[in-house]
This record gives C-alpha cells, structure tokens and sequence, in this order.
C-alpha cells in the first residue's frame, strides 16, 4: 500500500518478494493507472496464498472482483481460473485429515475463478476434481439480454456444474463431520 499514492504506476510485480499485507486493503481510488499486479503467496489474494480461515475467502474474493471489475487485465489470465492457486492451509482450524485408500472424494481445499460470459463467480473444489456450488459475483444475465446466449454457451461448454455431485449443496467445504457423512453415502452409492 506504500506505492498506492504513485497515480502514473502502470505495473507492480512483487512476485518473488517477500511483501506482505492483503489485497482486501487496496481502496477504489488506490493505484489509479495499474494495468498489471502480481502478488507474492505471503499477501492475501497473492499468487500461492494458504487461506487461515474457510471464512476469508468470499471478502477476498469481492475484493478481487471489484479490481477486475475496474480493470479487466489487472491480473495475469493464466493464473486467474485457478484462483492463483489459492487453498486452504493444513495449518488452518477447517482444515482435515482424510483417508486416501477410502475411496471417497478429496475435501474440496482448493479454489477455482469461473466465468461464464460476463458473468464471474467463484468456487471450492477438490484436488480430484468434485466441486461446491458456485458463489457467483454477480447475477445471471437477463434472457433478453446480447450476453445471455453467450453465458450459456460458456456455462455448457466449461460443463462447468458437471463436477458439483458429492458436494451440491455446499457453497463452501464441509465441516470433518459433514464430510465423514457425505463420504458414507458417496461409497454406498
């Protein structure tokens, strides 16, 4: 936040720094002319960042939104769809162990940015590929709108709710007795 006042500061690439601090600070008017940001795992909302608590994520998520929202190419689009690897850390209090040889499907300690049109969102997923429900940022484009065709289209071809079986119903990961219940009923199937 020191470089914030800088108004002609067009790209910040603190990847391979040891900076700390949470993009959730950065105001509206902070960084008036920044196209390009890049954040190291030691910042919140930073390329890597283990998240402490399940409950950070969606405000961290609204920041990140609101600074796509006003400028579409602030972050790098390779690493946007997988959330800039963000996850769950093992340090956390919602974090649990899980049995590898059960069978069951991974706890969804991982996250995802989806897009469908205009339309963005995000979600928890697992490292096997099962999903919570999306937490979408904005609402569905109205059918009479231009985008509508085109949100459905990217919504099908991504198959995008496809994964959401073992967790529909969740919009975030289950707690350690959720999960447990869910993977009896997931192995009884």
């Amino acid at each position: 936040m020191d470089l914030a006042d800088f108004p002609r500061l067009k790209k910040l690439d603190l990847g391979y720094t040891q900076v700390t601090g949470d993009i959730r600070d950065t105001g509206e008017d902070d960084f008036p002319a920044l196209e390009i940001l890049c954040l190291p795992s030691t910042v919140q909302g930073g390329i890597g960042y283990k998240f402490q608590h399940v409950s950070e994520v969606p405000s961290t998520m609204q920041a990140i939104y609101l600074l796509m929202q006003r400028t579409p190419t602030l972050f790098d689009q390779y690493w946007l769809p997988v959330a800039f690897r963000w996850s769950l850390s093992e340090d956390s209090p919602d974090w649990y162990g899980y049995d590898e040889t059960s069978g069951c499907p991974r706890p969804p300690f991982f996250l995802q940015i989806i897009r469908a049109g205009s339309r963005h969102g995000w979600s928890w997923y697992s490292d096997d590929y099962h999903s919570c429900e999306i937490n979408w940022l904005d609402p569905e484009p109205s059918s009479e709108s231009g985008d509508y065709e085109t949100y459905i289209e990217e919504f099908q071809r991504h198959r995008i709710e496809l994964n959401i079986d073992i967790y529909e119903g969740y919009s975030q990961p289950p707690t350690s007795v959720e999960y447990n219940g869910l993977c009896l009923e997931y192995l009884s199937l």
